[in-house]
């Protein structure tokens, strides 16, 4: 019975100590992504361009009393990176230029291993994690331009939908990979329920879909990884435990 007894007395402190909750999460974000191909000439760029997004959804928090917490996450996220070819061929003085902006649907599932300058969240916080995120589809608009100069001015507008596929099926379609994965670090503030956070992700995986092999096109298919900045807010109705 004594034995018994200091046991509750030794596990009730602990299990006090860990607490658990849960609340919505909205945020801003500025998005982008990073275009390569491998077997491009010299002459020409992939320029990239950011712009305006958001994400709403559920994030949870589990601080363990001290100063670290987990907090994983399931959000709906709109990203919309920008990014294009450029060339300007100097000895015919011709330049070509393709840009793109995307409007992507994801689900993402990012999880964080948060230190907070007080216990439970609360104070200053820095965070870090992986995150994973599935395409549900989206947009895009072209502008394609080319002539003669070092520059191009105007173009011929185009748009359709972005389909989940990893080799393109359809010329009229732009497909992109449906898995996207990555990690993310970041700085916030915690009050008593509400948190304030800002973070930087960089992903990690190639969402750009291959050429179908008999497409006959001159130059390998692109490497798209997403990158951005997000500002976002959360607030937690927690239980302890």
């Amino acid at each position: 019975m004594l034995a018994v007894s200091g046991l509750a007395l030794v596990a009730a402190p602990a299990s006090a100590q860990t607490t658990f909750s849960i609340g919505p999460k909205v945020g801003y974000s500025l998005s982008s992504a990073r275009f390569t191909v491998a077997d491009y000439p010299d002459y020409f760029t992939t320029p990239s361009t950011y712009h305006s997004g958001f994400e709403a959804g559920v994030v949870a928090q589990l601080a363990f009393g001290g100063h670290l917490a987990v907090q994983p996450a399931v959000l709906y996220a709109r990203k919309a990176p920008g990014y294009g070819t450029h060339s300007y061929y100097q000895p015919n003085d011709f330049s070509y230029k393709q840009d793109y902006e995307l409007k992507l649907n994801y689900l993402l599932v990012p999880v964080n291993l948060l230190y907070s300058q007080r216990p439970n969240g609360r104070g200053g916080q820095v965070f870090a994690g992986p995150y994973v995120g599935f395409l549900l589809g989206g947009t895009y608009q072209s502008t394609t331009g080319s002539g003669r100069g070092s520059s191009v001015s105007g173009g011929t507008t185009a748009s359709g939908d972005v389909k989940t596929g990893d080799t393109y099926a359809n010329s009229n379609t732009y497909y992109i990979r449906q898995l996207d994965a990555g990690a993310q670090v970041g700085v916030g503030y915690g009050f008593d329920a509400l948190q304030v956070q800002a973070s930087f992700s960089l992903g990690l995986r190639n969402i750009g879909a291959d050429y179908a092999p008999n497409a006959g096109n001159p130059y390998e298919a692109p490497v798209i990884r997403n990158r951005g900045f997000q500002l976002s807010a959360a607030y937690l109705f927690g239980s302890s435990k």
